[in-house]
């Protein structure tokens, strides 16, 4: 038991009164061994942005714990309960060996700051594992995420912040730009998977002419009779309903399991017959349509769960489950049913996570996904 992970969350706005709660539902921890480092992983509701340093001072004066990492969302995931509407924090406290982990705690935003940060502790070419948090408000993310799968030997995964203005992140202390997050060596074994709720449309589709985010014309067609024909006479009639549920997706180049990131269209003109996407668009590129489907959801995410306790036959030591917002209750049909299909893919395991504005996923950036690291 020297090394089991343990996992809480609770509800509160006292910072004290807090700390104190998820202590006590964490149990009592025997100390951490030699040669480990205890790593406090910890999500707070954006509701705690301000309360933020004070519940680190009162849980680093009741734990051993050496360091904390996490974010913010507008909800949080413990290990038995979405909370949603309500100021609440979730903890896991794990072991690690202390020479294989280093806390990225100076915001990072390119991939040259991480690199310095990263220094004399993991060489670009040397296979690594990054736990990602990340400000909603910068600029440039999907472009480090895509330097660092092109340019490093390393896997990243989490998420970014979501909720009210004031957003902070957890790296030893509390940050409120940038990327953050902790960085490991390969002898820390992790297994991660991702799940998507979506139901690809029959086809794929030419963009064949853009303007920055703007579908102009779509297979030679101009874009938003071209969007009908595609979805059918039914949602046609009645596009502020289908733009709910009807999204582009980006083919992920070299997948061989038809992977793809998932953007929204945000808006459409129906004078100039236009669509337009929540993404930077380029001529001659591919994509395909999805529609967002609650059954769908449910067996891709039990899918991925099989899948991924097939890479875990030594167990599961804890869990970080990363969510988009537009999943949980508004997918899944009530809160707390989507945690309640992981835990019991997973066995009940020491669990937190939160509800992201954007999942990060083997160095991309997603949408409407949920993102599962293990430590195993």
């Amino acid at each position: 038991m020297t090394s089991t992970f343990r996992s809480a969350s609770a509800t509160g706005t006292e910072p004290k009164a807090l700390a104190a709660d998820l202590v006590d539902r964490l149990g009592s921890l025997l100390p951490c061994p030699d040669g480990q480092t205890r790593i406090g992983f910890i999500y707070l509701s954006d509701a705690l942005s301000r309360h933020a340093r004070s519940l680190l001072q009162q849980l680093r004066e009741t734990l051993d714990i050496e360091h904390f990492v996490g974010g913010m969302g507008m909800a949080v995931i413990g290990p038995d309960a979405e909370l949603y509407e309500t100021a609440g924090a979730s903890l896991m406290v794990g072991d690690l060996p202390a020479a294989s982990v280093r806390v990225i705690a100076r915001p990072v935003r390119s991939l040259d700051d991480l690199r310095r940060e990263l220094d004399g502790f993991l060489d670009p070419q040397s296979p690594g594992r990054l736990l990602l948090n990340a400000d909603p408000r910068m600029e440039g993310l999907e472009a480090v995420l895509t330097a660092i799968g092109e340019e490093t030997a390393w896997f990243a995964t989490g998420g970014v912040n979501s909720g009210a203005d004031g957003m902070v992140q957890i790296a030893d202390g509390v940050a409120a730009s940038g990327i953050t997050g902790l960085a490991l060596r390969d002898d820390v074994t992790i297994a991660a998977r991702h799940s998507q709720g979506c139901t690809p449309l029959p086809g794929k589709h030419e963009l064949t002419e853009t303007w920055r985010n703007i579908i102009v014309r779509l297979d030679g067609q101009q874009a938003l009779p071209a969007f009908k024909g595609i979805i059918g006479d039914v949602l046609s009639r009645d596009l502020e309903r289908a733009l709910g549920y009807i999204l582009v997706g980006f083919p992920i180049p070299g997948s061989d399991t038809g992977d793809y990131r998932v953007r929204n269209i945000i808006g459409v003109d129906l004078d100039q017959e236009v669509l337009a996407v929540g993404e930077m668009l380029e001529p001659g590129a591919e994509i395909l349509f999805v529609r967002r489907d609650g059954q769908a959801a449910i067996e891709d995410l039990e899918r991925m769960l099989e899948q991924i306790r097939a890479q875990a036959p030594n167990g599961i030591r804890g869990a970080i489950y990363v969510s988009c917002v537009g999943r949980g209750r508004h997918q899944f049909g009530q809160e707390g049913a989507e945690l309640a299909i992981v835990q019991k893919g997973l066995g009940d395991v020491p669990l937190v996570g939160f509800f992201a504005n954007g999942e990060i996923f083997a160095n991309r950036l997603y949408g409407y996904t949920g993102v599962l690291t293990l430590f195993t």
